[in-house]
Parts: C-alpha cells; structure tokens; sequence
C-alpha cells in the first residue's frame, strides 16, 4: 500500500543517517581484525550507544513524520478514516478526452445570443414564462417564469411543443400549447403523474435572442480574453481551453472513477450529518440564487428522496477518500494556500471581496478545499489521459 511506501522511505533515511555515522567506527574495527588486534570493550561500547541513540532518534522522526500527522488527521475527521473505508487501487484511472468534447467547449465559447428585435426562427433562443393548467386550473407544478427555450433543439416532450409553437412569434406574444399529460413528465418530475390528461399551456415571449458565431482569431481573442485571463493569441487560447477541459471535466470524472474504488465498510454517523448539512444547504442556496423555493429546485433537477440519498452517500465518500490521501500522501494547507482560494472563489461565490467570502466561508472549510484539489490532482497525475481531438484550422 502507498503508506506503506511512505513508511519504508522514512525508515530507510533514518538508517541511512545512522550508516553514516557508525562508518569511520565500523572501518576502524574491521582494520583491527584484519591486523589480529583485540578489540577493546571502550570500542565496542561507543559504536552500540551510537546506535542506540540513533535508533531511538529514528524512532522519533517516525513519530514525528508519520504517526502523529495521521493520529492528527483523525482527531480532525473526528474518525479512524480506513476503520469506514476500504480502497482499491487508485493509479492508471483512464479518460479519454474525445473530438465531440473538445468541440462542444469551443462551441460554446465562440457562440452566444443577443437580442433582437423579429420574431423567432431556428437556432434562436427565446425567453418566456409559462402557466400550464389542467381540468381549467392552474398547476403550479407545471408553471415557470423567465425560461430559455431553445428553437430547434428537441425532439420530443413538452419542450419540443414549446419550441414548434414559438416559431414566428414575436416579443410580448401570447401563445397558447396544449400537450399529452405524458409529456409535461420533465417539468413535474416525479411530483405528480399526468398520464391520460390533456394539459394547456398559456406562453408570454419575453425576449427572442439570434445565435452568434464567432471566428477564432489572434484578434479575437486579444479583445475577448486578454484583460481578463491574460490570454493573446489563438495557441494561448487553445491551451486555455484544454486546462479548462482538464480542471472541469477530466479531474472530475477521474475523481468519480476513484470513488468507484472505495467501499463504505460502516457509516460515520457524524461525518455523514455534516454530509448532509452541507449538500441540503447547498441545494437551499442553488434555488435561491435562480429565484425558485428549495421544492421547486429539487423539482426541476430530478432530487428525489432516493437521488438525494444516493448524493449524500456518494458524498460521503468523497470526503472519507479526501482524508484517507490526506493521511497517506500527508498532505498539507498553508495559509498562503487557503488565502489564494480565497481570492480564487469570491467571484464565483457572487460576493464582492475575499473578505467577504471569509464571512461565509471558515478557514478550516477553505483548508478542505485546497486538501481535496491536492488529493484529486495525485489520482490525475496517476492516471493515463489521453486527448484524442484536433484542433480545426
């Protein structure tokens, strides 16, 4: 096992040190019995209390370098992490970045859409609110502000209708859709089975938005991503773009594949209530943000009792493998290090300063963050990738 490896190097140091010390005594002895001298006992006794003291000291160093970072890191954890785990192997995870991948991410950095003012044909997006209703009465389950539908990108369901009947419509339009109550399934999720109903749909267009397409070329990027990310020409973006893939869809998916090797021999019950604190205030504060209630937003994105249950365990999992690597690797966070993510995430975060990310988020839970980067960068580092696209001229 790594920790094992870990060990033996430490170990192997130590004695090391102690070889080197012992030498000039070991050669002396050895010429004396060469010569036939006898070997005094003040001879004997210096090396022996060399080695002694030295092998104490070792054992120290152990302790120092070993036992108490791993006994430390359970104290934290507030558990014995591998009395709750049992892990495969973690080295060799493949992926495969292919040409479809590569393609959707610079599609969607070249292309965007911006208002106009006609009515709505393919590949436009359209803005709209809806209000469905069923046996005459609205259904809150089937009624949404503020949703962008895309014309032309479905082939069935209650979107597909959508899509058909805004075609030709204009800002401010009024249009009315009838569907299949099978087909409203991805609006009400598992809330509320329509089946054998006849469900009508009441749609005011907000906005209508043409599809952009731009050109990658050394000006181009200069002007859309230099003040920003410091990036100048087309090879620069490029790069840019295969880290992005690397850091939002390589290291993730890697990740996942490790969390495959990793068998929960018991629950942590403590570990896993913070589990699930955190992920149901998590998903508290995704609804806020797009203006829904925490019902609605488990609503839209399929978070049933069951997926739920199946993110806290999964979770859970990942937090355990985080502390297992942090033990095994003996990881670290400095201050500098959690300072950065810091000034990192406070954009992302939506808040104005790094100070003000400090009031949201703990030292101790930004320590975690840059623990779980280092631990997910030892399983890419340690896996095969390979990047099987070209890049367009």
């Amino acid at each position: 096992m790594e920790n094992n490896n870990i060990n033996n190097d430490i170990t192997e140091d130590v004695t090391e040190n102690i070889a080197e010390e012992v030498t000039d005594e070991t050669v002396e002895n050895a010429q004396n019995e060469k010569e036939g001298k006898k070997i005094t006992p003040k001879k004997l006794i210096v090396p022996i209390i060399i080695v002694i003291i030295l092998a104490a000291f070792a054992v120290l160093i152990y302790w120092d370098k070993v036992i108490k970072p791993a006994s430390d890191i359970d104290k934290e954890v507030g558990v014995k992490v591998e009395d709750y785990i049992s892990v495969g192997e973690l080295k060799g995870l493949s992926y495969d970045v292919t040409q479809k991948e590569w393609d959707e991410m610079i599609y969607d950095d070249t292309h965007y859409h911006e208002e106009v003012n006609r009515a709505a044909k393919e590949t436009d997006e359209v803005e709209c609110d809806f209000k469905g209703f069923v046996d005459g009465k609205e259904d809150k389950n089937l009624t949404m502000t503020e949703q962008p539908i895309d014309i032309g990108s479905y082939t069935e369901g209650v979107y597909k209708a959508f899509s058909d009947a805004l075609i030709g419509h204009k800002k401010k339009d009024k249009i009315k859709v009838e569907v299949d109550g099978k087909d409203v399934k991805e609006l009400a999720g598992d809330e509320k089975d329509y089946t054998g109903k006849k469900v009508k749909f009441e749609l005011t267009v907000k906005t209508v938005s043409a599809l952009v397409s731009e050109k990658i070329t050394d000006d181009w990027v200069k002007e859309n991503y230099s003040e920003e990310y410091g990036i100048n020409n087309k090879k620069e973006f490029y790069k840019w773009e295969k880290e992005c893939i690397v850091e939002g869809s390589v290291i993730p998916a890697l990740w996942r594949k490790a969390l495959e090797k990793v068998k929960l021999k018991a629950i942590p019950q403590k570990l896993q209530q913070k589990v699930i604190e955190e992920l149901d205030a998590n998903t508290e504060a995704e609804a806020k943000s797009q203006g829904m209630s925490t019902e609605e937003y488990k609503k839209v994105f399929g978070l049933t009792d069951e997926k739920n249950e199946e993110n806290y365990n999964l979770e859970l999992k990942s937090e355990l493998l985080m502390w297992y690597l942090t033990k095994e690797l003996k990881l670290t966070a400095s201050d500098d290090e959690i300072e950065e993510k810091y000034n990192e995430y406070y954009v992302d975060a939506n808040v104005d300063s790094p100070e003000e990310m400090k009031k949201l988020y703990t030292k101790k839970e930004m320590r975690e963050v840059v623990l779980l980067d280092k631990a997910q960068d030892y399983i890419y580092k340690n896996a095969q990738v390979k990047f099987s696209y070209k890049i367009s001229k």
